[in-house]
């Protein structure tokens, strides 16, 4: 019987080189690009990098938050017309004081940007 040959034969390893003969390689693989050349593999370097900086930025662990709990009042089933207005009214003036809240926080709010706006326009912004 004759011998089979392996399948893959050792590989020869490429000459061993000088750095400068190296660089000077790479200055002329370089030099032979054309510009569009470099548009795309500066393109494709950003789109990468771009990506990769959106996974490391949404990979970092965000701090624990207890899950926020809402209560529901629950009434009772035989309640009377009566009590049922009596709660709508003192859930009416609650809304109203809340309301009426807010509405004093966003006019306090809206004179801050009418000073600061004012202080723009002096400048000139």
């Amino acid at each position: 019987m004759r011998a089979v040959p392996p399948y893959l034969a050792p590989m020869a390893l490429p000459p061993v080189s000088r750095p400068s003969a190296a660089f000077a390689d790479l200055r002329a693989f370089l030099a032979s690009r054309e510009k569009h050349q470099w548009v795309f593999a500066l393109l494709s370097v950003l789109i990468t990098g771009y990506f990769i900086a959106v996974f490391l930025i949404q990979s970092k662990t965000k701090e624990y938050r207890p899950p926020e709990i809402v209560w529901v009042q629950d009434y009772a089933p035989n309640r009377t017309d009566a009590q049922i207005k009596a709660q709508q009214q003192i859930d009416q003036q609650k809304r109203l004081a809340e309301q009426a809240e807010l509405k004093k926080l966003q006019e306090a709010q809206r004179k801050e940007s009418a000073k600061l706006q004012k202080k723009l326009s002096e400048l000139g912004i």
